[in-house]
């Protein structure tokens, strides 16, 4: 505690909320009393802090990003490496591969990248839609893009039909990306 109060504000809201969404309320209830008000100006206040870290949450949640495994070894050199690479999707869409021998992490890795809320909120303001392909057949396949396009059109005024093939899928996704979700 004196360390995050040696820090700013939003240290103190962070662990807060930490506590709060981990499974630790009691704890946090005795906290919550001190959580300190944000200045005015361009600034949210408390609630709102508290609001959007559950919104992010659900933005994660609702894109199918892995939940960090029990067991989780941090590697911070991998996931700033991970994440410099999406911030140039920024400026120039793209892909970023991540590759390796299956179970060194590559997932773990990933997920740990887009968990950071400066990322999310400034690249990725549309959210992000996480979608494991591995080794798939066609059928398996089909199904991954038709859930995808589902999960894209849900908000969409037009109820379509899920697509019927691999290509016709691929061609909804295109259209889907450079209309509706370019970043």
């Amino acid at each position: 505690i004196n360390i995050i109060l040696t820090k700013d504000n939003n240290s103190y809201r962070s662990f807060y909320n930490a506590l709060l969404h981990e499974g630790y309320s009691d704890l946090a209830a005795l906290l919550q009393d001190g959580i300190p008000a944000v200045s005015s100006g361009n600034r949210k206040s408390s609630m709102d802090g508290m609001t959007s870290y559950g919104q992010f949450k659900t933005v994660l949640c609702e894109g199918g990003v892995p939940q960090r495994p029990v067991v989780f070894v941090t590697r911070p050199e991998l996931v700033d490496a991970i994440k410099q690479k999406l911030c140039c999707l920024g400026s120039d869409p793209g892909w970023v591969t991540v590759y390796g021998m299956a179970g060194c992490g590559k997932t773990v890795l990933t997920a740990e990248a887009l968990r950071d809320h400066h990322l999310l909120e400034g690249y990725f303001p549309g959210g992000v839609h996480w979608i494991s392909i591995g080794k798939q057949d066609k059928a398996g396949l089909l199904i991954k893009l038709q859930n995808l396009c589902s999960r894209l059109e849900h908000d969409s005024a037009l109820s379509q039909r899920p697509p019927l093939n691999i290509e016709e899928a691929k061609d909804r996704l295109r259209l889907l990306m450079l209309h509706k979700y370019p970043r």
